[in-house]
């Protein structure tokens, strides 16, 4: 009798477990469903008018009711995983992925209401991995090379205004001229643009709540952190600038100057100027021919722009009136002068191509002058000899609102892991 007792128990609890391992089984064996919105490049919103973004938000707006009004069926899981392209800083990639997935969840909650505890999101940010897939498979002429630069490992360098981007990026974009880098951005670079939703789905079994098993999902794998992944070059990457000053070209005096990064914080810039013709009347002129060499230090501690000073030297053959009773030029037409001084200015990137910058300058110098005055008449030839003068000037010498255009400094770099995963 007793050992029957014990057969009909451990029978009646093979039959428990055996209920309940087929439930657990039943309902975690859910239907997935995948939904992707393709995002404009460097935009978090999503443009329901974006390539076919307004046929899949229907698609998924009408599979999200029918799962909302069907009492048979459960949302298990929602799985969300966002990408940014392999171009632009990291950081700016890393905000571009989290702000997408959280759009997407707000049009999905616009339809249904989906607790916390059953989202997982994994931020990729950038798709290195379906980058190298899709070039793999397609037949771009400098395929092999792309493929070779993408295995290399993975590794942040500083880029500019204190980003950082991934080397591999700095040298795709710089191969053969940049050819290789414009046939990317085409439909592979564009394709990995975007945000995806996965529904994962359960049918209910009714089941007594004292038996039913919830498996937990995994929570999603942290983001890497530039802690984590970080790369520096043993060898600056500089940049060559090339501006125009719009102080001057107002006082129409043609100006070029060339500026070259030489390190870090240090960067040296030649300015040119002239200037030989009057102002609507031969008795006002400003003309001259100059240059003012500059050696700068950049404050910034990761890129030369932001705040610097600098220390300059000053050239210049002038000839001056003022529609005064004299005008004024270098002595015999042959004796510059020669001076120098110090700046201060600022320097900021315009628009996101990170070509075009804007720099604001003021500076003051010495310069010894020794010039000669002749009278200011209408006729230069008439304008007789008075006297020459020797006199030193201090006083402003700089005052520049000035437009550039950099180019990067082709270098060989080496790198050093400092810290962070193959």
């Amino acid at each position: 009798m007793y050992s029957n007792r014990r057969g009909n128990n451990r029978g009646l609890a093979l039959l428990a477990l055996l209920l309940c391992w087929s439930w657990s089984v039943a309902f975690s064996q859910g239907e997935g469903k995948h939904f992707k919105i393709r995002y404009v490049i460097n935009i978090a919103d999503i443009d329901t008018t974006f390539v076919d973004n307004n046929e899949r938000i229907k698609e998924m707006e009408e599979f999200l009711r029918k799962v909302r009004d069907d009492d048979r069926l459960e949302l298990r899981a929602v799985r969300f995983s966002g990408t940014a392209s392999p171009d632009g800083p990291y950081e700016f990639n890393q905000w571009l992925c989290a702000n997408r997935l959280e759009h997407f969840k707000e049009l999905i909650r616009t339809v249904i209401d989906v607790p916390d505890s059953i989202v997982t999101a994994s931020d990729g940010y950038i798709t290195w991995d379906e980058f190298r897939q899709e070039v793999e498979k397609s037949d771009l002429k400098y395929r092999d090379e792309i493929l070779a630069v993408i295995d290399q490992k993975p590794g942040l360098v500083l880029w500019y205004a204190d980003r950082h981007t991934d080397h591999r990026l700095l040298k795709l974009r710089r191969m053969h001229g940049g050819k290789a880098w414009e046939s990317l951005k085409s439909p592979i670079l564009f394709n990995l643009r975007f945000a995806d939703a996965e529904f994962v789905l359960a049918r209910k079994i009714e089941m007594p709540d004292a038996i039913r098993l919830f498996p937990n999902l995994p929570p999603a794998p942290p983001p890497a952190t530039l802690g984590d992944y970080y790369l520096e070059p043993d060898i600056w990457i500089g940049r060559l600038h090339l501006k125009t000053n719009f102080v001057d070209l107002g006082l129409l005096i043609a100006n070029l100057a060339v500026e070259v990064d030489l390190a870090p914080h240090w960067s040296f810039t030649l300015p040119l100027y002239y200037s030989a013709i009057d102002y609507f009347k031969s008795t006002v002129k400003f003309r001259m021919l100059g240059c003012q060499p500059e050696f700068r230090y950049w404050f910034s501690p990761t890129t030369n722009d932001g705040f610097f000073a600098g220390a300059h030297l000053g050239v210049s053959y002038y000839n001056f009136a003022f529609d005064g009773p004299y005008r004024y030029q270098d002595h015999n037409g042959t004796t510059p002068t020669v001076g120098g001084g110090l700046s201060f200015g600022y320097r900021t990137l315009l628009g996101k191509s990170q070509r075009w910058r804007l720099e604001f300058t003021a500076g003051a110098g010495v310069y010894p002058l020794y010039y000669d005055r002749f009278h200011n008449t209408p006729d230069v030839r008439d304008g007789m000899l008075v006297d020459n003068h020797r006199k030193t000037f201090v006083g402003l010498d700089q005052a520049a609102v000035t437009l550039a255009y950099s180019f990067d400094i082709r270098r060989k770099i080496k790198w050093n892991m400092k810290g962070g995963r193959p």
